[in-house]
């Protein structure tokens, strides 16, 4: 009847490992099944595994390892407790790409602008299937098809993605989207009116269209006074007066027409114009190579009214006056006799005695106050104020250049005088004895 002890030792279990292949879920988290080997007779035994693939993302052949097994009672008599097993079986699964689709995207309707850009509203914006928390963001950039006008236009979208889990996911882009474009109704800015001098001979002043690189065209209501470049709105001062400059845009099919205009106002230089009652351009072309030139019998004489008037001296009376310089720091000083009898113009110094030579009548008092401009050549005008008398003309250069040729080219400046004077008021030239030449002034 001896007794005797001893121990009983669970029984060692292998199992074999699978693992079922997943869905991208953003986790390691692997779904394995283990098959037990070892078991006494017919009893079973009921297990889990818990288990892991190395990482998260997508791939094929991926690593699972088995990180612990849980056994429980089966039937047939079988007890965890008399069974052991190990951990750290390895197998392998595959983790595919989970779907995501790209909604909610829309687009604004636009006048047309003469570009293919949309504004796109991403308010809306949705990443379905997009799992919480993943590293993912897309970006979008958009363009009509075509720039004009239309109803329901299909829209190019082209989208770019973004983040660490981007190749986890499946990505099916956004659909079409579509918009319209509506008729444009642009405008001119930019003008302004303005005030110009004669001599400023060209200026640009392009109309700038609300709607970019819509061409603009460009008319003088008056060409007399100023022409006009009619794409670029670059404008050439022709003479004195008023004109009023229009901008136009021509209607098309993508945009409406629209007009601004601007008044341009051109002076003969920047001296006080409104004391003096009448603006003239002479035009001459027979300047001689002498130092006292002449004009034409029938200089051109252009008024603000833009008429032309033909005048001349022939059938006229003779003036013979005497021409008195004043200059700065100098008494006035009688330089010569003007007649205009046989040579259009000559100042002769030939006096009948010395006396004569000394003395000279006074203008006596303002008539009539005008401006005249000398055009010799295209690129030559010379300024100049004259003073109507009562026995005489002062004539005043009005800027450097004018003084200096008016010193050398007496007889021409004087001659355009005279001929002014007489078509515009009806001077008896009989009554002129005495004409002063002020160049007093430096500029």
């Amino acid at each position: 009847g001896q007794t005797s002890t001893a121990n009983l030792t669970a029984k060692a279990l292998t199992a074999i490992a699978s693992t079922a292949n997943k869905v991208y879920d953003s986790t390691t988290s692997a779904n394995t099944t283990l098959s037990l080997s070892g078991l006494i007779g017919s009893e079973t035994l009921n297990v889990t595994a818990n288990s892991t693939f190395d990482n998260k993302n997508i791939g094929s052949g991926k690593t699972v390892t088995i990180n612990s097994i849980t056994l429980a009672d089966g039937t047939n008599g079988g007890l965890a407790s008399n069974y052991s097993i190990a951990t750290g079986q390895i197998t392998t699964a595959t983790v595919t790409a989970k779907s995501l689709i790209v909604s909610g995207i829309t687009a604004s309707n636009k006048s047309y602008d003469t570009t293919t850009s949309v504004s796109l509203n991403t308010s809306s914006l949705s990443y379905n299937g997009l799992v919480a928390g993943d590293s993912f963001s897309g970006s979008f950039t958009s363009s009509f098809n075509d720039a004009d006008v239309g109803t329901g236009k299909l829209i190019s979208l082209t989208s770019t993605y973004s983040g660490d889990d981007v190749t986890n996911y499946s990505i099916t882009d956004h659909p079409n989207i579509y918009a319209n474009i509506t008729i444009g109704n642009p405008t001119i800015g930019g003008l302004t009116d303005q005030q110009r001098n004669y001599r400023d001979v060209t200026y640009s002043l392009p109309g700038i269209p609300s709607i970019s690189g819509i061409p603009i065209q460009y008319t003088s209501s008056n060409p007399e006074v100023a022409k006009i470049n009619s794409t670029t709105g670059n404008v050439f001062i022709e003479n004195v007066g008023t004109t009023t400059i229009t901008a136009s845009i021509l209607p098309t099919l993508n945009y409406n027409g629209s007009t601004a205009s601007y008044v341009l106002v051109i002076k003969l230089n920047a001296a006080d114009i409104d004391k003096i009652s009448h603006d003239t351009i002479r035009l001459s072309n027979n300047l001689s190579q002498n130092t006292q030139g002449s004009v034409s019998s029938n200089s051109n004489i252009i008024g603000n009214n833009a008429n032309i008037k033909n005048t001349g001296i022939k059938g006229s009376a003779v003036v013979k006056a005497k021409v008195v310089v004043s200059s700065n720091g100098q008494n006035p000083t009688v330089e010569g006799i003007y007649n205009d009898e046989t040579n259009l113009g000559e100042i002769s110094t030939e006096f009948y005695e010395e006396e004569e030579k000394e003395r000279f009548e006074e203008p006596g008092d303002i008539i009539d106050k005008r401006n005249i401009v000398l055009k010799v050549t295209a690129g030559d005008s010379y300024n100049y104020q004259l003073e109507l008398r009562n026995k005489g003309l002062v004539i005043k250069a009005l800027d450097n250049s004018s003084v200096s040729f008016i010193e050398s080219n007496k007889g021409l400046v004087i001659q355009s005088a005279i001929s002014e004077i007489k078509s515009v008021v009806g001077f008896v030239k009989s009554q002129l004895k005495t004409i002063i030449i002020d160049i007093k002034e430096r500029f």
